[in-house]
């Protein structure tokens, strides 16, 4: 029996414009929020995994004469990615992929069942893109998109200043999400679970985002790399239950210095408790602070066996000064 040839086979990445590729009738559904909310982040961030397209007339016709009322290309797998494409307005990178029709059918079918899944902060962004542009089509509709935006933007300033709770802020605007999507695209439950987007989900996604990603987006793309924090669920989660902004940060900056140490570690190195309880630290103290953190993460034989190099770093002075300390502690 004679194997196939594989799809992929010299395959070559093209940067194609949305309006020359045709989108056939598809397997699955498309979902307008999802498209713009991929856009979105195509945009911002660029694109990181292809479509596949296949050639919809001759090579001849593509370079040159084209067909009149066919577009060159037809998509394959890629459909929200494309339309999201089309919506900002930017080129999409596609790989052309060869096959008989039931084989593209079936590299449609598999790749929308074995998608990559989104890692937590990935997941966040998209979420919030998905719930603004949801958010934003109700506002557009109704004729009031700059009061949506003022709304949406006093809401997290008062955050920001003290003046309310980012708990309550949180729940306010998940309500508000939860409300719009089903206004505007009347969501049956089938649907949001295809998108992984129950109200526990939203509210997650939007906490991450509002509180970690929005803020500090020079931190964010690090901290999803990080090998203890940026697939974690918990520990990400952990991050946002921080009520102060300043501290957030300082635990984050934490977390990039040193990719072996959870939340609570980072806390302890970037001195949150001092932070949180309006202790303004010195700045030599993050120093103390990793030190602490640091020495804890060390085994008792392990501390033993580094006394005398922490002997040998310190001044006679500071030798006398810990000697002294420890006899009133011993009561020697």
């Amino acid at each position: 029996m004679k194997a196939r040839t594989p799809l992929l086979t010299s395959a070559q990445v093209l940067e194609l414009s949305p309006i020359d590729i045709e989108i056939p009738e598809r397997i699955g559904f498309l979902h307008e929020d999802k498209a713009a909310a991929l856009g979105r982040l195509m945009a911002v961030d660029g694109q990181r995994d292809p479509i596949k397209v296949t050639r919809n007339l001759p090579k001849k016709s593509i370079e040159g004469i084209v067909a009149e009322g066919k577009k060159a290309w037809r998509l394959v797998t890629g459909m929200h990615r494309l339309t999201g494409a089309a919506m900002e307005g930017i080129t999409v990178f596609a790989i052309e992929v060869k096959g008989k029709p039931e084989d593209l059918a079936d590299l449609e079918a598999s790749e929308n069942l074995h998608r990559r899944p989104l890692g937590p902060i990935e997941r966040a962004k998209f979420t919030a893109a998905l719930v603004t542009a949801a958010q934003e089509r109700i506002a557009r509709a109704h004729g009031d998109l700059d009061q949506y935006q003022r709304g949406a933007k006093a809401r997290w300033d008062r955050v920001r200043h003290g003046e309310e709770g980012a708990e309550a802020a949180l729940r306010d605007e998940t309500e508000d999400a939860c409300a719009k999507i089903a206004q505007a695209y009347s969501w049956e439950e089938s649907v949001g679970e295809a998108l992984g987007m129950s109200r526990r989900t939203i509210h997650n996604d939007l906490a991450l985002y509002r509180l970690v990603i929005e803020p500090f987006p020079d931190l964010a793309e690090r901290l999803a790399k990080h090998p203890v924090v940026g697939e974690n669920g918990s520990q990400l989660k952990a991050l946002t239950q921080l009520k102060d902004e300043g501290v957030r940060r300082r635990v984050i900056e934490a977390l990039l210095a040193d990719p072996e140490i959870g939340v609570e570690d980072a806390k302890i190195a970037a001195g949150a408790e001092a932070f949180a309880a309006k202790v303004e630290p010195v700045a030599h103290m993050k120093f103390v602070f990793a030190v602490e953190s640091n020495w804890k993460r060390l085994t008792i034989p392990q501390q033993r066996e580094q006394l005398p190099r922490i002997a040998a770093m310190l001044t006679p002075e500071m030798k006398r000064a810990l000697r002294d300390r420890l006899n009133e502690e011993l009561g020697e």
